[in-house]
Formats: structure tokens, sequence, C-alpha cells
């Protein structure tokens, strides 16, 4: 898989739209590049591009881009910005595919759903768009996010850690690098199932200690007795109905008998009711007779009313007509004020419109004239626009007699000005700014130079000063070496003179055995002497172990000491060199340099010896002559412009003179704005109030017949009313009107009238069921025994059978809820079964792999992780240096220090700590293990782009030098494009392909890609 391009806008602090072609152009013929910048820049924003378009994730936010995340982080989209989008172009089993990611606000300023695509370039075909697009990219491409970052991302700052940890903390490393830290979980996760497991076997083994059973001999009692019980139950249960029978009995008789009393008393009272109703009853019969006359006296009512109402109408009609004849008067007086004369109601709206034509002429005459000053001031106003963009402020005034004197000052202003110049034409002045802007552009030149110069002499020195010192320190460090060199020889040979010491007294103390056995004047098996000095005491031996230690600790530190000196007299023999020819390029540099300033001086008759300021002086009075000049010239060409202007501003103000006479002449006549609506108003106003008086006039007429027709009806029903009071013998109308009542107090009397009927039938009928009753009840009771009694007896009998009751109860609910418990137990103890038996395979598991925090188990998966990624590692170790190979420490190293372990093939495979290693060797089996970790992460998938991380700061120039080498063979053997992202200064000089970032003033920054 290999990254061919990438198109993106707006992202981060990059705004507007950029490219990268890694493809093509200059970083494709380098194949390793550098993308440097200071911090903040944007290099990182690269990567960011890249994985968006592909996965829409960042390394930034640990989770998939939302709108929330964009709005409420603020990230990804530039400040200010209402769009932007992210595209890469990559290439996988030989076919290009092209990703694309974008975003935008709505005029509502909120952000539209994301647009997202995966196209072949070839064919242009659309494989998949939407939110499914980064699971397509992941199909093609063949690695999840967190793989591609991985397998194409190094960042072997995380390894320089990883190195160096403890085991513990290695693991956590490894996880965090890898991604694996689901094996943690798991071991936790075990953990906390087995010890809930427990805890579920301990809270069930303590329910079944609370459950109390009943015994074999107590279960056959209660059974026994519940037995006897249900027996006695039918005899006892009728005895107690008999008793409670006789009860009912006698206390429903004496209900009865006391209802039997109530039922007289209310008898009585419905007799008194019914005599206190008869008066009630006769009202209404005599209402009923009459009540039919009811329509005559409305009838009546109503034409009196009808009449009133025509009066009221005809007396409010008499007086509007006498306002609208006043409010017409008004309108004339009105007529008469605008027009200056007396007008009756037949000349007023002739006269209006006379009036009214004459000022709409003088009106139309106003505005033509206002209309072709205006269009003059237009006029005016440009040819002063033109002026003013020749750098005048000349303003334009509200009249034209004021702006004719602005203009008169300002032509006297450009007269002095175009005298002053000395030109007598605009081409002889335009001649004569040409010479003196080449000279500025010369001076530029010649100041350019100059700077150049005093950097250039300035570099010299600092390099003279550089090579001086470190020739002192090449001195100083080869009479160092000459010392070490005589030391580590003379620390040798006592070193070996001691070893053989010691081994020679070592042999003496093995023969101790043998030196028993000797016995005196018998000769020694070995050297036949018959005399043993030393057969019955141990000779004495000057040990000097710990001498030929400290001897050996010296001559290591001196032989290390030696080669770190060695190796810096060969990298300062190779600065010496590289400041010797930076002494002879700057020398040379500088005299070209001088060279030209002379010849550029020359041509300005300056003094090229003069200081940096002085020089800058003279370009300054060049630019104040260049100033002058263009003022000169912009004088030339007001003056040109002024012969327009004063033209316009004579038709300008003939225009306002005419405008002024016609305002004046009708202002005399009529001084408000819109004529025709003041005249219209007054007309539609005298023509209403003469039709409002027409009209009040016939409405009057109309309510004189109908108030004449009105008080003939009223005359004919008061008639008639008269009659029926004779025929029904009623001295007046008041007592008709008394006589039929209202209808709902008639209605009252006559439901009175029904519910003392309907108490009358229901009393009959109550008083013959309450004979019967009584009756059957008497034959019933035994009247020889008292209620006391009675009682009693009743309440023996149901105590009785309450406690028959209540003892069956007890004794089933207490068998029942053993047979409950028992259930509840054998439950109990089917899942403590089936618990002990998860314990068994939890505790199993969890002695494997799990304890609380976890480790175990990660710490098992991340040594086989471990294992696996030193192989890789040592694989790309072999291709940086044949010196060192990575392992992991044993079992007995652990206890000591468990930090990875080197095996050092140039000190005879030695086996030490990676602690031992300095900053450039540690660099190097970091940046080794980055790369394995991308081979594993990218499994079958063959990585073409790569992208390195950190980890450049902290080497020396030949270290440096070498890791760029090795990236170098990489990338030639492999043809990768390799990125080294870095603001490191010497690597930016050694990798000179570089995509470039510079920050700006406003937050935004810029991209180059340069060589």
């Amino acid at each position: 898989m290999k990254i061919l391009k990438i198109r993106f806008e707006n992202i981060h602090s990059l705004k507007g739209e950029h490219e990268v072609d890694f493809a093509d152009g200059i970083l494709a013929d380098a194949g390793l590049f550098a993308i440097t910048g200071p911090t903040g820049s944007g290099k990182s924003t690269l990567l960011d591009v890249i994985t968006l378009a592909l996965y829409n994730r960042i390394a930034r936010v640990d989770k998939n881009v939302s709108n929330a995340i964009l709005e409420d982080d603020g990230g990804i989209m530039t400040r200010n910005m209402t769009s932007c989008y992210a595209e890469v172009e990559y290439r996988v089993n030989g076919k290009n595919y092209r990703s694309h990611w974008s975003i935008a606000r709505n005029r509502n300023n909120n952000l539209n759903a994301r647009k997202q695509e995966l196209v072949v370039v070839a064919t242009g075909e659309i494989l998949e768009s939407g939110t499914k697009t980064p699971d397509k990219n992941q199909e093609v491409i063949g690695l999840s996010y967190s793989q591609f970052v991985k397998a194409m991302v190094l960042s072997q700052g995380e390894f320089s850690k990883l190195l160096q940890a403890p085991r513990n903390e290695r693991n956590k490393l490894l996880e965090d690098i890898t991604g694996a830290k689901s094996y943690r979980e798991i071991g936790r996760a075990v953990y906390l199932r087995f010890k809930g497991i427990e805890k579920q076997i301990e809270l069930k083994e303590a329910s079944l200690e609370g459950i109390e059973l009943l015994s074999e001999e107590a279960i056959s009692e209660k059974k026994e007795t519940l037995k006897t019980l249900t027996k006695n139950k039918p005899e006892t249960e009728k005895a107690f109905q008999t008793a409670s029978e006789k009860i009912k009995v006698r206390q429903e008789l004496q209900q009865r008998q006391t209802e039997e009393k109530q039922l007289k008393t209310t008898k009585e009272a419905l007799e008194k009711d019914l005599t206190d109703f008869k008066p009630y009853k006769r009202e209404l019969e005599q209402h009923e007779k009459l009540s039919k006359y009811n329509v005559n006296l409305r009838d009546y009512d109503l034409a009196i009313k009808e009449v009133g109402q025509y009066d009221t109408e005809y007396n409010s009609l008499i007086k509007s007509k006498d306002e609208a004849q006043k409010l017409q008067q008004s309108y004339l007086g009105a007529v008469a004020k605008l027009l200056k004369e007396n007008v009756t109601i037949k000349t007023a709206n002739e006269k209006l419109d006379a009036f009214r034509s004459k000022i709409t002429t003088l009106q139309a005459e106003e505005k033509k004239k206002q209309s072709e000053a205006s269009l003059f001031q237009g006029q005016v106003s440009k040819e002063v626009g033109k002026i003013n963009q020749l750098g005048y402020n000349l303003s334009i005034a509200e009249h034209p007699k004021q702006f004719k004197t602005q203009v008169q000052s300002f032509t006297n202003s450009l007269v002095d000005t175009i005298e002053n110049s000395g030109a007598d034409s605009f081409e002889q002045l335009n001649s004569q700014l040409e010479v003196v802007r080449n000279s500025n552009e010369i001076a530029a030149q010649l100041l350019t130079k100059k700077e150049q110069l005093v950097k250039n002499q300035a570099q010299l020195k600092t390099y003279q000063d550089k090579l001086q010192a470190e020739k002192k320190s090449l001195e100083e460090d080869t009479k160092a070496i000459a010392d070490l060199d005589k030391k580590v020889s003379t620390l040798k040979k006592e070193v070996e003179t001691l070893e053989k010491t010691l081994e020679q007294q070592r042999k003496h103390l093995r023969l101790e055995e043998y030196r028993l056995q000797l016995e005196p004047e018998q000769p020694c098996p070995l050297c036949g002497s018959k005399h043993h000095p030393y057969a019955t005491e141990e000779p004495y031996f000057d040990a000097k172990e710990e001498l030929l230690k400290e001897k050996k600790e010296s001559l290591d530190r001196s032989a290390k000491h030696l080669i770190t000196l060695n190796q810096k007299n060969k990298f300062q023999v190779k600065e010496i060199d590289s400041s010797s020819a930076n002494i002879e390029s700057l020398r040379a540099e500088e005299s070209q340099t001088l060279d030209l300033l002379k010849a550029l001086a020359n041509e300005l008759k300056w003094d090229h010896t003069e200081d940096l300021e002085s020089l800058k002086t003279h370009r300054i009075a060049l630019n104040q002559q260049i100033l002058n000049l263009e003022k000169s010239k912009q004088a030339f060409q007001a003056d040109s412009i002024l012969k327009d202007l004063n033209e316009s501003l004579k038709q300008w103000e003939n225009a306002m003179d005419a405008f002024n006479s016609l305002n004046k002449e009708r202002v005399a006549l009529y001084d408000g704005q819109d004529i025709n609506e003041k005249t219209n108003v007054l007309s539609s106003r005298l023509t209403r109030s003469v039709a409002n008086l027409s009209s009040l006039a016939k409405q009057q007429e109309n309510i004189e017949e109908k108030l004449k027709e009105a008080k003939s009806v009223k005359t004919k029903k008061e008639e008639n009313l008269k009659e029926i009071l004779i025929k029904e013998k009623f001295e007046n109308l008041q007592g008709l009107r008394k006589a039929i009542i209202s209808e709902g107090r008639a209605g009252k009397i006559r439901k009175r009238e029904n519910e003392l009927k309907e108490r009358k039938t229901r009393l009959s009928e109550k008083e013959t069921v309450l004979e019967k009753t009584l009756k059957q009840l008497t034959e019933k009771d035994d009247g020889l025994v008292s209620f006391e009694v009675l009682t009693s007896s009743a309440e023996e009998t149901k105590k009785k059978w309450l406690e028959l009751l209540e003892n069956i109860t007890i004794i089933n609910e207490r068998l029942e809820a053993d047979t409950k418990l028992r259930e509840r137990q054998q439950v109990v103890i089917n899942q403590l079964s089936l618990l002990k038996k998860d314990r068994a395979l939890w505790k199993s598991m969890n002695d494997l792999i799990g304890d609380a925090t976890g480790n175990k188990f990660s710490n098992f998966v991340q040594d086989l992780t471990l294992e696996q990624l030193i192989g890789f590692a040592n694989k790309r170790l072999s291709e940086f240096s044949d010196r060192y190979l990575l392992d992991i420490p044993t079992a007995d190293e652990a206890e000591k220090s468990d930090t990875l372990k080197i095996f050092d093939k140039y000190m005879g495979n030695a086996r030490r700590s990676v602690r031992t290693l300095s900053g450039g060797e540690t660099f190097l089996v970091s940046l080794a293990m980055a790369f394995a970790l991308s081979d594993i992460a990218a499994k079958n998938v063959k990585i073409k782009s790569l992208f390195i991380d950190e980890g450049f700061g902290t080497l020396d120039p030949e270290t440096l030098d070498q890791a760029i080498t090795i990236l170098e063979k990489m990338q030639n053997e492999g043809d990768k494009s390799v990125g080294v992202i870095s603001h490191v200064s010497a690597l930016k000089e050694r990798i000179t392909t570089q995509v470039k970032l510079e920050k700006g003033s406003l937050g935004y920054s810029t991209l180059a890609v340069v060589n």
C-alpha cells in the first residue's frame, strides 16, 4: 500500500487549498524526505489529512469524527472558515483509489452531514459513498485504522521508553503501542467473575442455614390434629348457623315492628301535606283556564315596544341631520381656506380640480429641474472621485456655490505644485520619474548585497572561531589518547601478572588433601623430598583478589574512555574539515559579493565602503524624490480632470437656480407635499356629506310612516284586551296578568301534586307488604326465649366455630410453609451445586490468568508479543548494524534487573542491559523495534509509505548521519516513500527534499515542497 497524493482545504492551521504529491515531482524522485517546521505549524496535520480521508479518524481524538466533535472541540476545520475537505490517493495491488472526506456549514451556520466517498481513479467508478466509506477503505487496504497507524506512522520515541522499562511497566507500554488492552480486561474480568461466584456461594450457604423445617414427628402430629378438626367441622358449623338464624329472625321482627310505627307517622304527615296543598291546586286550575290569553297580552306588549322604538329612532335621525349639516359647512370652510376664496357646495369641486391641476404642473417642473441638478451633481461627484483616486482629498459640498469656492482653492494649489515641479509637460515629468525609479531599484540591490556581505563576514568569523576551538580540542584529545594508550598497556600487563599469581595460589590450595597424607622422613610422591615444611601448617599466601578486581575495573574504564576519545577524534577531524570547507566557501562568496557591491555603487556614484545605515539613508532620499515626482504627476493628471469638473459644476449651478425659482412660486400657492391627496380628501368629504344628508331625509320620511302604522296596531290590540276583561269579569289588565301565573310556578305546583300522589301510592304498597312480613316472622320466632339468651347462645357457637376454623388454617399454613421451605431448600441446593461446578472452572481460569489488576494474563500475552516483536526487531537491527542482538531477560536475570538484554558481538557476545547503550545506539534499536511493529501490524499488506515521527533530536551528528543512511538504504532497496517529521536543523541540512511548513502572523501556516 502506497500513499500517492494528498489534497486538502482548511484543515487545522493550514488555511486554503493545498496539495502534496508523493508519487510525482521532487518528492517521488527523492523517496526520502523531511516534513519540517516549528512546533504548531501543522506537521502532524498531513498525517491527520490521510487518516481523516480514509477512516474519518485523527490521532488527537480517540473516536470517529462527528459534527458534535467539530462543534464542541473546535478542531479540524480552520478557524472562521465555512467548509473543509481532505482527499488522499493511494495504490493497492497496482490499482489507484481516491478517498474523499468533506464537510460544510449551511446558511444558518450549522454543520451539514459529512460527505465521504471512495473512487477508482482510472474509471471514476464510485465503490462506496456515505458513512460506510471507512469500512470499504479498510477492506481495500487490508488494514484497520489502528493497524494502519501502527504500520505507517512510526513513533520510535515510545520504543525508547519500552527498552529500559521494568517488566510490568514495559508490558503496559507494549499494550498502549499494540492496542492489545483487552487481555488485561479479560484477566481482570476472570478474577472478578471468580470472586463473584465465591460470594454467591457464601450467600447461598448462609441462606441454607437460615431455613428451619418441621420434623417428621411434628408433621404427623399436625396432620392427625387436622383430621380430627375436619371431622368436627360440620356439626360445629350447623350449630353456629342455627343460632345465627334465630338471632336474625328476632332482629328482623323487631326491625319490622319499628317500621310499622314509622309508617303510621308517615301517613299522618301525608294527610297534613294534602290539606296544605289545596289552595295551590285552586291557583293552578284558574291559571290553566286563563293561560290561553297569554298570546293577546304578549302581542299588546310588543305593539307598545315597537311604537317606543320608532319614536326613539325618529328623534335620533333629527339629531343626526343637524350634525351632518354642520359638518358640511366645516368642509366648505376648509376648501375656502385652501383656495383662499369663498365657495358653495355646487362650485367647490370644480374649483378644487382647477387648483390641483395648477399645483401639479408646478411640482412636475420642480422635479424636472431637481433631477437635472442631481444629474449634474453626479457628474461633478464622478470627476471628484477621479481626482481623489489620484491621492487627493477633495470633498464635494452640498450646494454648488459652496463647492465652487473649494474648487477654486484646489485649482490654485495644483498650479503651485505644477510650477514647483520644474517640468514643462507631463511627458517630461514621466521621464524624470523613470530615471529615479531605476536608481531606486539599483539601490535596493546594493542594500541586499551589503546585508549579505555583513552576514557573510559574521559567519566567517564564527566558523574561524569554531575551527580554532576544534583544533585545540583535537590537540588535547590526541595527547589524552597517547596517555591512555600507555595506561591501558601498563594495566593489561599488571592484570596478567596478578591473574598468574592468583592462579598459582589456587593450585596450592587445591593440594590440601595431599599435604595431610605426607609422613615425616618419607619421600614426597611428587618431588621425592623427605623434608615437608607445610605438612602440618598451611602456607601463607598474599591474596590479591581485590587488587585484581580494581585493576580490571580500571582497565575496563580506561578502554571504554579510549574508544570514546577515538570516536570523538574521528568526529572532530570531520568537523575540522567541514569548518575549513565552510570558511573557504564563505571567503569565495565574500569576494563575489564585494565585486557586485562595487559595480552597483559605481553605477549610483555611491561609496560602497560606507556602513549599512548610511546606505539606507541614501535609499530613503531616493524614495522621497520618487514621492515628490509622483505628487507632481498627480497634479498634472488632476489639472486635466478639472476642465470637465468646472463645466459640470456650471450646469449644476444653473439647474439649481431654476429649481429654487419654481419652488418659491409653488410654495406661495401651496406649501404641502401631496396636493392630490389633499384635494381628493376634501372632494370626497363634500360628496359624502351631500349623500349623507339626502339619505337622512329619506330615512326620516320612512320612519314617520312606520310610526303611524305601529300606533294603529297598538290601538287594535288594546280594544281586543278590553273585550276579554269584560268576558272574564276582571276590573283591569293587572288583575288578568296576576291570575295567569308564570309557567315555572305552574310547573312546580304540578310537580308537587304528582309527588303527593306517588307518596300515597308507595305508603299503601309498603303497608300491605309489612303486614304480610310481620305475620311470617311472628310464626318463625320463639317468643318464649328472650333476646339476651339467644345472643349468648349465638356468641358461644360462633366462638367455637371461629376457633375451629383458626386452628385448621394455622395447621394448613404451617404445613404449606414447610412444603415451600423444602422446595426452596432444594432449589438453593441445586443452585449451590451449579455454582460450585462454576467455581471449580473459574478457579482454574483465575489460577492461570486472573488477578485484580489483570497483570497476570496481560504479562503472559505481552511476553509472547515481545518475543515476536524482538524476532522482527533483530531482523531489522541486522540491516542497521551487525553488532547487537536484542533478548528477553532469563528468570535469574529478572530477579536482579528485568529490563531487556542485548548481545554485543563486538565484545565477545557479552550480554548486558539495554540501559548500557548510548543515546545513538538506543535510537537505532528503538527504530528497529518501530519498523518491527510496522511489519507485524501490516501482516500480509506490503507497506510502501512510512512516516517516522520523533527521536532525531537526541542524536549526535555521526549517529544522525548513520540513521539517515539506513533510511536511504531502506528506501532505495524497497522502493518506499519515507517521510521524517522533525525540526532538527542537522536533519534539514542532510535531507534536502522537504515539505516545509511555516507559521504566519495570524495563526495560519503555509506549506511548500522545496529541494
